[in-house]
């Protein structure tokens, strides 16, 4: 499950934008240009959204991947034995 946070890596300012690209898996200059047009044609209020996104979303720490773990017996997705 994809989660949405920083990417200090890729980050200019504070990583929001670059998390917001790996999360929709698009390039994080679009999502830059995409921010940067909404400041400057007054779409909303982009800026405020921007600084409450850096305060609350988490950085990213690829130590912290939450796997779901899967009982085998209780999973029969992939059971094929009935099919054939």
């Amino acid at each position: 499950m994809k989660k949405l946070c920083k990417y200090e890596k890729e980050a200019k300012v504070s990583g929001v934008c670059a998390g917001l690209a790996h999360y929709f898996n698009i390039d994080v200059t679009l999502i830059r240009l995409i921010w940067l047009l909404a400041i400057f044609f007054g779409v909303g209020s982009p800026i405020l959204v921007y600084i409450i996104m850096a305060i609350i979303l988490p950085k990213y720490d690829p130590d912290a991947v939450d796997f779901q773990e899967v009982d085998e017996e209780e999973d029969d997705r992939y059971d094929d034995s009935e099919r054939y």
